[in-house]
């Protein structure tokens, strides 16, 4: 992505994949706890704590990184044009989600924080398919956009010995 430095691509997607992980490990103990589901694993008590931590952590980090994208990316690709409709489902989904994890954390263990847990766990696995959408279009559009230029030029001989003189 243009404007931003070489590692912070590689920095997004790196908190994208800790975030989606942690949080997948953390969907069972949720369902158990909100839900009071019966399911077979979950995460035992202090790798529940450290993976939650992280979780909150990178959510936090992935804030930030969502502002950087916000003061170029976003609003460069809105002015161009560019993929409006999965990056403002994108963006939605974000802003979202951060909603929802404020309101697991503020909301309690009533129905508020267990409505903000669902929101929080289908619109984090929802995610996926518009993230890949916008990924994988975008690098087409980048392909598209690279003009190709032949290895070997031919040079005028007639107009550059006439330079040299």
């Amino acid at each position: 992505m243009k404007g931003y430095p070489a590692w912070f691509v590689r920095a997004l997607l790196g908190a994208l994949l800790l975030v989606f992980v942690s949080g997948c490990l953390l969907a069972p103990t949720t369902l158990v706890m909100r839900f009071e589901m019966a399911l077979a694993w979950r995460l035992p008590g202090a790798g529940r704590v450290v993976t939650a931590a992280m979780h909150a952590a990178t959510g936090f980090v992935l804030l930030m990184m969502l502002g950087a994208l916000w003061s170029v990316h976003m609003r460069a690709g809105w002015r161009k044009r560019r993929q409006r409709g999965s990056g403002a489902t994108l963006g939605i989904m974000l802003v979202l989600l951060a909603a929802s994890a404020v309101a697991i954390y503020y909301a309690g263990e009533d129905a508020l924080g267990s409505g903000a847990a669902l929101v929080h766990l289908v619109v984090g696995v929802s995610l996926l398919l518009p993230f890949g959408w916008h990924w994988v279009h975008a690098r087409r559009a980048a392909r598209k956009a690279v003009v190709r230029e032949p290895a070997f030029v031919p040079v005028n001989t007639v107009s550059a010995r006439a330079k040299a003189n």
